[in-house]
């Protein structure tokens, strides 16, 4: 029993062991009038990128009352992306959210990690300004899953964790 009550508390210690990023302008956000959404395909790793913007989509709709545009990818992947890179430079999101009539775009990333046994999921996003390019908003959350079966489902909860924080944002 103690050996259980020992590996409980090592994975509950190494699970809170990823950091978040919350950074929200609270203010600029306020002064925004948001008609219209526009969220490109999410980039990073290949295998959960579309179930990751699918999901992103599906949970910000059902929190906000806001039209969301899905988008394609904003730019051919490149070894780069593959790799893990950055997100896409923010002016061509905005490019193709103004097409869109939108006010806000939201741009994604999606990564995952994996040593043996130990697994984890990660969501990036930015939330920016069509208007003038201004992050308004930054969130980076790992899954906060302590057990899970497959990085899938970890990259997926971390990503219901951001579509929530975006939601909270934009209230």
């Amino acid at each position: 029993m103690r050996i259980f009550v020992l590996l409980v508390s090592i994975l509950a210690i190494a699970g809170c062991a990823n950091p978040s990023v919350v950074r929200v302008d609270s203010v600029a956000i306020g002064n925004l009038s948001v008609h219209r959404i526009y969220v490109p395909r999410f980039e990073g790793n290949p295998e959960f990128v579309e179930e990751s913007t699918d999901l992103f989509i599906a949970e910000l709709e059902s929190r906000t009352n806001v039209p969301i545009s899905q988008g394609s990818a904003v730019r051919r992947e490149s070894t780069d992306i593959l790799a893990g890179g950055n997100l896409a430079p923010a002016e061509m999101a905005i490019a193709q959210a103004k097409r869109a009539g939108a006010q806000v775009v939201v741009m994604g990333k999606v990564t995952s990690y994996r040593s043996g046994a130990t697994f984890n999921g990660f969501s990036t996003v930015r939330v920016i300004s069509v208007d003038d390019g201004a992050v308004l908003a930054s969130f980076h959350r790992p899954s906060g899953l302590l057990i899970g079966n497959s990085e899938h489902q970890a990259v997926l909860a971390a990503v219901k964790r951001t579509a929530e924080d975006v939601a909270k944002a934009l209230r």
